[in-house]
């Protein structure tokens, strides 16, 4: 007898336990959370070090680094090498997650936040420290139904479900969208008003910028400039939204470091910023110079995610493809601790670089090592994939048989 299961993989840099296998190891392959293969699991976010996951029955586990309370449970703990499920007293659909901050969305339209406040990206005021280690409310959107929610490295962002923006958070380079007024930081949600008059049916963000999807498939982008991410041919900070001139019918945006990604409604694909690593999949021209507007990729994709410098995408039929840095070292930069190597985010089996999408888990029956292990030859595909500095994480359907997972 079958069933439609739906897995966590997980595979990159194991520092800190962020990939939930059990240990520190890194894996050069996507490998299935067996923890969570009892769970369906509905939703996945990946931040600097750690990983917060929704299953469908409401309950939120999350795992990897610690230091500043970003799991929202084990208090004393550096960091947890397995999944943790947190106890909140409603059920969780969503979750996001920054650099040392993670947020949850209730099935009721409520906003939940644990981990780093030193900027006020938990949104909980500036009464409350610079470390939560457990979750807590965000009251200043009560009254607020809260449809999405987006993380940034120190900056957060909820949409409405009548289509309004709101963010908190560090507002350098202009990431919250709330003008020249307001660069600093923000320690309560405050409403985008730039965007008042439209209405915005998907949010994003990235390490120092933001972006919205409007009802028409206008795309809007806000904040750190400085690598061309904002697609306006300029390497200037905008602290308003801005419409992206020359994309239409917009579905998603995918925003990294200094990189972003858009995916259309009839899934074209464009990307531009710098193309460290081979991020914006343009192929390997080198030296590439910065993609200062939407250049479009030789592909087409359902969903996607943008890293620091890598991204990934799904297929209309669950093919997962990924590129961009392999984890080589010499790419570290500033990466913060539990964070200074990559590992292998792509997939791929080695740490190179991909400067154009390669596929990776391909639909079809146990083509892999390490998914065969977890899921015999059953049929799967991917659904939702995030990428985050140096680890990449994918929800999978498989037509599986229970004691396969044994």
């Amino acid at each position: 007898m079958t069933r439609l299961g739906r897995f966590l993989a997980v595979w990159g840099n194991g520092q800190h336990g962020r990939l939930g296998h059990g240990t520190e190891a890194s894996e050069l392959f996507p490998r299935i959370v067996q923890a969570l293969a009892g769970s369906r699991v509905a939703h996945v976010a990946a931040g600097g070090a750690h990983t917060a996951v929704a299953t469908e029955d409401g309950c939120l586990w999350t795992f990897g680094l610690n230091n500043n309370g970003q799991l929202g449970c084990l208090k004393d703990t550096p960091y947890a090498v397995a999944p943790v499920e947190v106890i909140l007293p409603d059920s969780i659909k969503a979750v996001a997650a920054g650099e040392s901050h993670t947020l949850a969305l209730s099935s009721s339209g409520e906003v939940w936040a644990a981990g780093s406040n030193v900027d006020g990206q938990l949104g909980l005021g500036a009464v409350f420290g610079a470390r939560n280690a457990e979750f807590r409310l965000v009251r200043a959107l009560q009254g607020v139904r809260v449809a999405a929610i987006a993380a940034g490295n120190q900056h957060s962002l909820a949409l409405s479900e009548d289509g309004k923006v709101f963010a908190w958070g560090h507002g350098q380079f202009g990431a919250l969208g709330l003008g020249r007024g307001k660069l600093r930081w923000e320690a309560v949600p405050d409403k985008v008003t730039a965007l008042a008059g439209v209405k915005v049916s998907s949010i994003a963000a990235g390490a120092f910028h933001s972006g919205a999807v409007d009802a028409d498939g206008a795309a809007w982008l806000w904040g750190n400039g400085s690598s061309w991410q904002l697609g306006n041919e300029a390497n200037v900070h905008e602290c308003l939204p801005q419409q992206v001139r020359g994309l239409r019918r917009v579905s998603q945006l995918c925003l990294g470091f200094s990189h972003s990604m858009s995916i259309g409604k009839h899934g074209d694909v464009y990307t531009w910023g710098t193309d460290e690593n081979g991020s914006l999949g343009q192929g390997f021209n080198w030296p590439k110079p910065p993609s200062r507007a939407p250049e479009q990729v030789k592909l087409r994709l359902h969903c996607g995610a943008a890293g620091w410098k890598h991204s990934a995408g799904v297929t209309s039929d669950g093919r997962l493809l990924t590129w961009g840095w392999g984890g080589a070292v010499g790419s570290g930069g500033f990466l913060k601790p539990g964070a200074d190597l990559g590992a292998g985010q792509l997939g791929h089996g080695d740490d190179s670089d991909q400067y154009d999408p390669k596929q990776r888990l391909q639909t079809g029956r146990g083509r892999y090592r390490d998914l065969r292990q977890s899921v015999g030859n059953a049929v799967w595909h991917a659904v939702q994939v995030v990428c985050a500095r140096n680890h990449t994480a994918a929800v999978i359907e498989a037509d599986i048989c229970p004691a396969e997972l044994q």
